[in-house]
């Protein structure tokens, strides 16, 4: 049986006030979407961001989405997920509503660690046969 996943690459800012990230949000946001979007917030992650990330630009790693991770016919015994499952969580939603896209801004969105301006820096499918 084949399957197919899609993986995304997300980097983030992290700050304290929604007032912050409304301004860095606004000014990334200013920017040509795509590619100078995402060179900005990684420049802008690197000098404001209170997340360890800020020293890989923002960057939280490639999740994979797509997959069942109780199916045990899963490979690897099921997807990619950020460690910071709010976030995660969050990323999930947007994408089944269509409301976050590769490289263009998406947030502030609040969890329990502050406010943070979101970017989907590269995306790409994956075919698996299971």
């Amino acid at each position: 049986m084949a399957g197919s996943s899609f993986q995304i690459q997300v980097r983030h800012i992290q700050v304290a006030s929604k007032k912050v990230a409304d301004l860095l949000a606004e000014t990334i946001g200013e920017a040509k979407s795509g590619v100078a979007q995402v060179q900005l917030l990684m420049k802008l992650a690197k000098k404001y961001s209170n997340c360890s990330s800020k020293n890989d630009d923002g960057n939280l790693g490639w999740v994979e989405m797509g997959w069942n991770p109780e199916d045990p016919r899963s490979p690897r015994g099921g997807f990619k997920k950020l460690e910071n499952d709010e976030l995660h969580d969050i990323i999930c939603k947007a994408l089944n509503k269509n409301e976050i896209h590769q490289g263009r801004i998406h947030g502030p969105v609040q969890t329990k660690h502050g406010y943070h301006v979101l970017i989907i820096a590269n995306e790409f499918k994956t075919d698996r046969i299971l």
